[in-house]
């Protein structure tokens, strides 16, 4: 368990996160947080739903107190990316409850920022397999929505096509541990290494969308696949 940071809006979330290598559900009540988390790229449906009510009872709260649900919409994998948005979709649908998708590439950088505090400007990119990469750039802003902003916005290009900045970019997903060396070249920044999106974060963002007004709209909250061909 976590505690959320001071002056956060009290609502009870369930974010799930599906879209790569990691599995991950997290749950939002007042000021505080619980996750569960593991890497298992074979396993998602397995796992999940566990995920799902191991944090509710950590949290101490029925399926039926939540006040809204997200879930991370990609880009990602294809299937897993569609295992989190069914289990999203089918409790929020269920229990009538605002749904929200958040993007794994947003999702990334509010994790760094959390392992990071003062990270602020980031470039995730995540392995798309078949020689490329999602990727996208993003600067902290309070008044953009989840309190992000979109400087390259998402794409999927080759790994020498991301466009890197000269300075003062943190770069994070699993891109990075792939392509490293191919999107720095001769110009050294820095970057984390092994990390996958988390529901915590996806939680986080969903949050401060809904303080910003978002509805919540179900035909609103689709999967972000970027590109159209199946990579898994």
């Amino acid at each position: 368990m976590s505690k959320s940071p001071p002056g956060t809006p009290s609502v009870n979330l369930l974010a799930v996160d599906t879209a790569t290598e990691g599995c991950s559900a997290a749950c939002l009540t007042g000021d505080k947080s619980f996750e569960r988390y593991a890497v298992d790229p074979q396993g998602h449906s397995r796992t999940l739903l566990g995920m799902v009510e191991a944090v509710l009872a950590e949290a101490r709260l029925e399926r039926s107190a939540l006040d809204a649900l997200a879930y991370d919409a990609g880009p990602g994998s294809f299937t897993g990316i569609r295992i989190g948005a069914g289990v999203a979709q089918g409790l929020a649908l269920g229990l009538e409850k605002p749904l929200l998708a958040v993007s794994s590439l947003m999702t990334l950088a509010e994790g760094a920022r959390r392992e990071q505090p003062g990270c602020n400007s980031v470039l995730a990119a995540i392995d798309a397999r078949m020689d490329q990469v999602y990727w996208a750039r993003l600067r902290s802003d309070p008044e953009a929505p989840g309190h992000w902003r979109w400087d390259e916005m998402p794409c999927v290009s080759e790994p020498r096509e991301v466009a890197v900045p000269i300075s003062g970019c943190t770069g994070v997903g699993s891109g990075w541990d792939r392509y490293s060396d191919v999107f720095m070249g001769d110009r050294p920044m820095p970057w984390l290494a092994q990390r996958f999106p988390h529901a915590l974060d996806v939680a986080a963002i969903a949050r401060r969308l809904l303080a910003q007004g978002a509805s919540g709209a179900w035909h609103e909250a689709v999967p972000v696949y970027v590109r159209d061909r199946v990579t898994g």
